[in-house]
């Protein structure tokens, strides 16, 4: 059971487990609690009990375990359980057996509760990105460049001239390129720990996105998955010698009006009408 979040803007959504042994008072670790203040890090607290349902039926981009010293029963569950989720191990004492083991099982890394903020945070993210498919602070998807250091994004070196939020949106999209992402989702990486604005927020930031890339010849950038959420279009930065007479990434474009479930979309003439979910 989570027993609390600490959040610090947008970013990571990490689900820390507390072993009671090391931190009694169900808080991060000192490291991990300033990497939050620093690195705009989502933090939810949880005990080891029910923490590998916790994962497997939520978004984690990172589970870390708080332990007094390595131990791989907790990592074996979730390992067994086919938990993709990355896993770091902070522990307050450690030794190279110790840490040689959880890293055999399945850790990702394995550091001590000493570790200073400023490298803690720069593993999660390498982490993180390791985990989404990247391999550095750049990320690179065909004519799309992410700069997650400068926070600007570019098509074809052209700066695409995106709002904080919008490039927010644009690097969770890019983090995450395999996966479609709710509104719920996304709302709670930008504003998680704060205020949550209306989940239409979310479909314009989504529109105003589409509408500047477009302007940089990227047709269809951002899809919509109805009834699921928005993933970013990789096929639609596919570098313009692989595309194939124009054939890859296109699609009709859509709507920057939110479609309420329930209600009938009209048909052109001539074709089969169609109910939203």
């Amino acid at each position: 059971m989570a027993v609390g979040t600490y959040a610090a803007g947008m970013d990571m959504q990490i689900l820390c487990i507390g072993d009671s042994s090391a931190d009694g008072d169900g808080r991060p670790c000192s490291g991990l609690a300033k990497a939050a203040i620093e690195g705009a890090v989502s933090i939810t607290m949880s005990g080891p009990e029910g923490s590998v349902e916790t994962l497997r039926r939520s978004h984690y981009d990172l589970a870390v375990i708080q332990q007094g010293s390595p131990n791989a029963r907790l990592l074996r569950r979730i390992r067994s359980s086919r938990v993709p989720t990355p896993v770091i191990i902070i522990a307050r004492d450690t030794t190279p057996p110790a840490i040689a083991e959880v890293l055999s099982v399945g850790a990702d890394d394995c550091v001590p509760a000493s570790i200073d903020p400023t490298e803690l945070l720069a593993r999660l993210r390498a982490i993180v990105r390791r985990a989404g498919g990247h391999d550095s602070l750049t990320l690179q998807i065909g004519r799309l460049t992410v700069n997650v250091n400068q926070r600007e994004v570019h098509i074809d070196g052209k700066p695409v001239p995106l709002t904080r939020r919008e490039y927010d949106v644009v690097e969770l999209l890019a983090l995450r390129k395999n996966q479609a992402l709710s509104k719920e989702s996304v709302l709670d990486s930008l504003y998680a720990g704060q205020h949550e604005p209306s989940g239409k927020v979310i479909d314009v930031m989504i529109c105003k996105i589409r509408k500047k890339m477009r302007g940089l010849g990227i047709e269809e950038p951002l899809t919509t998955q109805w009834g699921i959420g928005y993933r970013l279009n990789e096929d639609a930065f596919a570098p313009l010698g692989a595309r194939m007479d124009g054939i890859v990434g296109q699609g009709p474009r859509e709507s920057c009006i939110p479609v309420t479930p329930g209600i009938a979309i009209m048909a052109p003439s001539g074709a089969r009408s169609s109910q939203t979910n």
